[in-house]
């Protein structure tokens, strides 16, 4: 309602803050830069009440590979998380790895086949993160789908790309076995384009969607850059087996992920000195901090601000390369234009240098049938759809990429969404609607702790076989989960007339409807605090006649004379029959982001006379339910005795 997302009342001065929670009016910094849409403080709050099959449910809502990017994924989230102005970031990755490993050890009663079968087909060409994300929720929506993959195993990227020391194997054929046991079907070595075209999956499916990846290596455009090797094809080597190099010095040319994968296995393999060198800074390099630190502990020379010139040979064979430093990777446009003072060269000497600067699409499968732009597929970002109304596309194959495996996974999730509508579908992919009225995990969730420490093994018994990092046990996880801040605002709606138009049961009349006074405040409508349209003004209060009997009162406390602007306010609206309270509207102000009807309270009154004792216990039940912050517990009291005072004061 301020603008922008964060409010900063959970970690700075909260005097007169909200009370009773925040109220979520837009999504927080954690979801709101996770490309998937992850509701994280939803399915933390659930790991909080120690359920971790909700938590679950709620992940595979957005995320149905939570084991996979619970270890690979870049966590823009933690990047983005408001705890980190107040100590540490929470360790969202290491939690959700946690769940995922939870969904797969039950994922016969997690991902189960579609309770609604439906008679249309689709066909899914790849099986990385963006195919098997797509294959899993057109399986949920009901129809039949079938993968094809040209390899001899499902996972594309996530089996070929990834070294298994980030990303066991068995864990990537867990999540593929549990996508196949909902209905999903496999076929393996079938090249599109070769062994069937598009053309004729476009015949036989209802629709296709495309997520071949990108496979091939970019190029240097040098002389003799035949004597290097690729990235992707060095990793595709480790992944099948490769233990053992007997090159003694490597030089790896990025400096990405990828290029700290290659340079880290190069180095667990045997090779004695293994250096990165990337057109970046330091500061620019597009690879994860904890990746590059990890990379110089397992002695990795980085060589940042340098770039490749020239391939040097001895007797015909790969000697090592010329680098010269590069000044600017970027022109003043933001293009990509390297910049390089030419009086500043370097050699490196190297048995194989490695080039991990991006990889590039082969779509000729594709193009008789789609827009194939820049060697990328041309869809609307929305919902990946393509040119022609049958084809759909996402992943690091379309013009939205390259992606992570995150991103990659929810263009997959889209095109799921788009193809069932294209379709006519009448189920719908469901998300669960994130909360209005939050509070936080516990009393204490504000004191400072460290973040939980993930558990690293010694430099000396890591391997390429055995995952870096062993996970989190149960226990960390909850423990991790209590530092969410739950963010919301906890901001309070200051106005005076508020409460006493619900108390008074008042109906608001605009130039479009008449609309009921509970039914006005919505924060759950973005940065809005009503549910008016922008185009719609208010032309009418109409408060019903009261009740012969009955009584209203109004009180407030304030620190300064003026309309508006309590510390707390109350009005009652009490309606009384032989001597008792017959009916009852109480409703606190400036302690939550909307009027606060104390239902409770009203509860408590109803059949009693309105003498101290139901006044007092009344104003104990008004505040059922209180999450205090640091610094406004005082505002508790005083909301007791606002209700109080507002009840005798109907007397």
């Amino acid at each position: 309602r301020k603008g922008g997302r964060t409010c900063n009342a959970a970690i700075g001065d909260n005097r007169y803050h909200s009370i009773f929670g925040a109220a979520r009016v837009c999504a927080p910094p954690c979801t709101a830069d996770c490309p998937a849409g992850n509701d994280i403080p939803l399915y933390l709050s659930s790991i909080r009440e120690g359920n971790l099959a909700e938590a679950a449910r709620i992940l595979l809502q957005t995320n149905p590979l939570a084991a996979i990017t619970g270890r690979v994924c870049p966590h823009y989230c933690e990047q983005e998380c408001n705890r980190g102005e107040l100590d540490e970031a929470l360790s969202i990755r290491a939690i959700e790895r946690q769940v995922g490993d939870y969904i797969l050890e039950n994922a016969a009663k997690l991902l189960r086949p579609p309770r609604e079968e439906n008679q249309k087909k689709v066909a899914v060409v790849g099986s990385g993160p963006a195919g098997l994300a797509a294959a899993y929720y057109l399986r949920q929506l009901g129809y039949g789908v079938t993968v094809l993959e040209a390899l001899e195993e499902a996972g594309g990227v996530l089996t070929y790309g990834i070294p298994p020391y980030r990303l066991s194997k068995e864990v990537v054929q867990k999540q593929v076995k549990a996508i196949e046991s909902t209905g999903v079907r496999f076929k393996f070595k079938v090249k599109v384009g070769k062994d069937i075209t598009l053309a004729d999956l476009q015949r036989e499916y209802d629709a296709v969607f495309c997520a071949t990846g990108a496979w091939r290596q970019a190029s240097l455009g040098i002389q003799d850059e035949a004597l290097l090797s690729s990235g992707l094809d060095f990793l595709v080597q480790v992944n099948g087996g490769m233990r053992k190099t007997a090159n003694k010095k490597v030089l790896v040319i990025g400096g990405g992920s990828v290029a700290v994968d290659v340079a880290i296995s190069a180095r667990r393999l045997g090779a004695q000195e293994v250096t990165m060198a990337c057109l970046e800074t330091r500061e620019e390099m597009p690879a994860l901090a904890e990746e590059l630190e990890q990379a110089e502990k397992e002695g990795i020379n980085l060589m940042p601000a340098w770039g490749p010139s020239k391939v040097l040979k001895t007797s015909g064979k790969l000697s090592g390369m010329e680098l010269i430093r590069c000044t600017a990777v970027y022109n003043s446009e933001g293009r990509f234009a390297p910049a390089y003072d030419s009086s500043v060269r370097e050699i490196v000497e190297a048995d194989q240098v490695i080039l991990a600067i991006g990889q590039r699409t082969d779509l000729a499968y594709a193009e008789p049938l789609v827009e194939v732009k820049g060697g990328l597929i041309v869809v609307n970002a929305e919902s990946q759809a393509t040119g022609n109304a049958k084809i759909f596309a996402g992943g690091d194959a379309t013009v939205t990429g390259p992606l992570s495996v995150v991103g990659a996974m929810a263009s997959g999730r889209r095109a799921a969404e788009a193809i069932n509508q294209y379709l006519g579908g009448q189920n719908r992919l469901k998300i669960e609607k994130q909360a209005e009225h939050l509070a936080p995990g516990n009393g204490e969730y504000l004191e400072k702790r460290q973040r939980v420490k993930v558990p690293e093994l010694p430099v000396a018994q890591l391997s390429l076989d055995k995952e870096d990092v062993p996970g989190l046990e149960r226990g960390a996880v909850e423990a991790e989960a209590q530092r969410c801040l739950n963010c919301g605002c906890d901001g309070v709606n200051p106005s005076d007339i508020a409460p006493a138009l619900v108390a008074l049961d008042a109906r608001i009349v605009t130039s479009r409807r008449t609309i009921p006074i509970d039914q006005f405040w919505a924060a759950d409508r973005g940065l809005k605090s009503s549910v008016l349209d922008d185009d719609e003004i208010i032309t009418e209060i109409r408060i019903p006649e009261q009740a012969e009997g009955a009584r209203s009162a109004f009180i407030k406390f304030a620190i300064r004379k003026s309309i508006d602007f309590p510390i707390v306010n109350c009005a009652a609206a009490i309606e009384r029959e032989g001597g008792v309270v017959k009916t009852a509207r109480i409703c606190l102000n400036a302690v939550y982001s909307n009027p606060y009807r104390a239902a409770e309270a009203e509860e408590v009154m109803k059949g009693k006379p309105i003498d101290e004792a139901a006044a007092e216990a009344a104003g104990e039940a008004a505040v059922y339910g209180v999450v205090a912050l640091p610094y406004n517990k005082f505002k508790i009291q005083i909301a007791k005795t606002m209700v109080k005072r507002a009840i005798l004061g109907c007397q």
